[in-house]
């Protein structure tokens, strides 16, 4: 019996110990004065796509808050994606940040997987969405608002033109994103080049590091980049063509004639708000293709083995069919096609 008595104080001790301490606190009239006009969002982790999704929610913010401020933290090697925003007031560090700094701040780092994972397979929000709805808001306008300085405009395009090795519009080609199951594989990242040189336009590679298929049959491939340089590098390119990765945000964000390829991730939703080709095996578009997107590619119903047919039956006529539809959409100069 003693030894329980003991216990129940133990623990009554480390309670009150843990206990919040002043969670209502009454604020100061200088601590309300200096944050009653901020507001602060955080997204505590990357990756550099949900970066470029996060710029679609600001124009909206900003215009709730009228004249008050509105704070974005998130890592700081994500910063230069975001600098040049014109609705955000403050980019801070999420790993340092202070919320007892404001009145009100949003966590937006887990919503998006929270919602896709409750009604996966199926999908119906596109990420800023998601976040936004999360803080209250619902967003009317979608706009990312990237912009560059004539100097961050001109080194993306001289970058650009060190590695041209042929005449014709540049098209550049991103085929690597975070995760191995979205990653092009050798014979379909070939069918796409060998298109593209077919239609007489200069492929060149862009990723954080060589892409070694490409440099094998050699294709440059653009690579050890800051985040500007990376972003002023797609705004001069004349074509994109991405896998689900931080390069089709940021040329969707930007504009850009663009050709999304997609896997287990549904792209109508992810490219909700751009104007894009989408080539992916999609249950809306394919009847016999009941499976996907699904969202669970570690859970893929077809297959243990990697990587999963969400990806490995995207075949040749897709990719050229896809391609065919962004040349038509946006369609090379007149003295350039050779198809």
């Amino acid at each position: 019996m003693a030894i329980v008595e003991k216990t129940k104080k133990i623990v009554s001790r480390k309670i009150q110990i843990n206990k919040p301490q002043n969670l209502y606190r009454t604020l100061n009239l200088r601590e309300f004065y200096d944050k009653r006009n901020k507001v602060l969002i955080i997204r505590a982790v990357g990756g550099l796509g949900d970066i470029f999704m996060h710029r679609m929610m600001f124009e909206d913010f900003k215009e709730l808050v009228g004249d008050g401020e509105v704070h974005f933290a998130c890592p700081s090697q994500y910063h230069q994606a975001v600098i040049d925003h014109p609705y955000i007031d403050k980019v801070l560090d999420s790993a340092q940040v202070e919320k007892t700094d404001y009145i009100i701040s949003y966590n937006t780092t887990t919503a998006c997987g929270r919602h896709e994972m409750k009604i996966a397979p199926k999908s119906d929000l596109n990420r800023s969405d998601i976040w936004s709805k999360h803080c209250g808001v619902n967003l009317k306008k979608h706009d990312m608002h990237i912009r560059f300085t004539e100097d961050e405009l001109k080194e993306g395009k001289d970058i650009l033109e060190t590695y041209r090795n042929r005449t014709g519009p540049i098209a550049i080609v991103c085929p690597i994103s975070a995760m191995v199951n979205k990653n092009l594989l050798d014979h379909q990242l070939n069918a796409i080049v060998d298109n593209l040189y077919e239609r007489g336009c200069c492929v060149v590679g862009l990723h954080t590091y060589p892409v070694m298929p490409l440099v094998k049959r050699g294709v440059p491939s653009i690579h050890s980049l800051n985040i500007r340089q990376w972003m002023s590098v797609l705004k001069n390119a004349d074509y994109v063509v991405s896998v689900d990765t931080s390069a089709f945000h940021c040329a969707g964000g930007l504009g850009k004639p663009l050709t999304g390829i997609f896997t287990f991730a549904d792209g109508k939703v992810y490219g909700e708000y751009y104007d894009f080709v989408l080539i992916q095996k999609h249950r809306d578009k394919d009847p016999c293709w009941t499976c996907g997107p699904c969202y669970d590619w570690g859970q893929c119903p077809k297959t243990k083995q990697n990587p999963k047919p969400c990806l490995t039956e995207i075949n040749k006529d897709m990719l050229v069919e896809g391609l065919d539809k962004m040349f038509e959409k946006w369609p090379l100069p007149e003295n350039n096609s050779t198809l």
